[in-house]
């Protein structure tokens, strides 16, 4: 049954975003495709938004997923989780779980000059992830492959929401009882020496736990790193993210809305 107020809710919001009817029409059927029968989860919509700055009118590409495409996108667009204050703007950012490419469509419209590389092992993501860089013509490199500690192969736990899915047996993060399977995994160095970078001005991480392994095993990388937003999950919360900032010199942590913020003082210009 649907919420009437809900409904009022979202068809004023797509009234505000969309630029045409067609566009809201399409909106208003994707958010309740998973309503009635026949609903398909592999549906994907083409819908073009427009936000206020710095994003401007964006094309996007969205799945009938039962709301995780939809949960995700007003995170980044609406609520602006990623939006926050620097002391400089980073030259180049790394986007760890960058699932269908969202997150990397904002950072690249909030720092139009920095370089943008992705990491993301789904297949279905990957490909959503690049054809959404491509529609608006956001240059960022894409390693199709969880990231680890080391390089090699990860198990995967799939989940229902396809912003779930999660490194398989470790102790953190929601508990996932999806099927599994084996995907590349890459780790932080060779993604930079792949990458030719020497620093990280922004590491973005949304990795589903496996910030609890990343960011406490052979990561004497983070010394390369200058600004961190991370969503914590189960089992890796504050005493961790204090920890971190005392051991590789970030200021105490900030909480903000969906994600924690923490930075160097001073950081690579």
């Amino acid at each position: 049954m649907i919420n009437p107020w809900y409904f009022v809710k979202n068809l004023l919001q797509s009234w505000r975003v969309c630029p045409t009817w067609p566009d809201r029409w399409t909106r208003m059927r994707w958010l309740y495709s998973d309503r009635g029968p026949g609903a398909a989860r592999s549906n994907r919509r083409r819908i073009r938004f427009h936000y206020d700055s710095p994003i401007g009118d964006l094309s996007v590409f969205v799945r009938d997923n039962g709301g995780a495409d939809a949960f995700i996108m007003s995170e980044v667009f609406d609520h602006r989780y990623y939006e926050f204050d620097l002391p400089s703007s980073p030259r180049t950012i790394l986007d760890l779980g960058a699932n269908a490419g969202f997150t990397a469509l904002f950072f690249a419209r909030a720092y139009p000059q920095a370089e943008i590389a992705c990491v993301e092992p789904m297949t279905d993501n990957v490909e959503l992830l690049q054809q959404n860089l491509a529609l608006n013509n956001v240059k960022a490199a894409v390693f199709p492959a969880a990231i680890s500690i080391e390089d090699g192969s990860l198990e995967m736990a799939s989940d229902s929401n396809d912003y779930g899915h999660k490194v398989a047996h470790i102790a953190y993060g929601p508990s996932v009882e999806g099927p599994i399977s084996r995907v590349e995994a890459i780790c932080v160095p060779s993604v930079l020496k792949k990458l030719k970078w020497s620093r990280i001005g922004l590491l973005k991480v949304d990795i589903e736990g496996y910030e609890g392994v990343l960011l406490k095993e052979r990561c004497d990388w983070l010394h390369q790193v200058d600004a961190i937003c991370i969503e914590c999950h189960e089992g890796y919360g504050l005493s961790d993210l204090t920890a971190l900032g005392r051991s590789y010199g970030f200021l105490p942590a900030q909480k903000l809305p969906g994600t924690w913020l923490l930075y160097r003082e001073r950081m690579a210009a």
